[in-house]
């Protein structure tokens, strides 16, 4: 990833590469991933990628249902990191789980 120097920071995309702004920093990146929604859902070299993606949607439901729990604590707390602090939580305490198969996580 490259850092951005001079008197105009750009933001956006401009001939295939990706302007924007990480933890204050003007960045710049090639455009595109080599991901598309086809792909994922086709594809049998995919298959860790679907995992991936409902396990990490089944530990935002729970993140989502523990911050519900804990909002009149945190009315009046303005904390911009919370949410990837309470993801990486949930992450670990699934780790954590040895009962369930990788695919099958019950996080009810």
């Amino acid at each position: 990833m490259a850092k951005q120097k001079g008197i105009i920071q750009l933001e956006g995309t401009l001939g295939g590469i990706n302007f924007y702004m990480r933890k204050g920093v003007a960045v710049a990146r090639k455009s595109g991933g080599g991901f598309n929604g086809k792909a994922i859902k086709s594809k049998t070299s995919m298959v860790r990628v679907r995992e991936n993606g409902s396990e990490f949607g089944a530990a935002s439901r729970v993140k989502k249902l523990l911050r519900l729990s804990l909002q009149e604590y945190l009315l009046h707390s303005i904390d911009g990191t919370l949410h990837g602090r309470m993801m990486a939580l949930v992450q670990e305490i699934k780790v954590c789980d040895l009962s369930s198969a990788r695919v099958e996580l019950n996080l009810r």
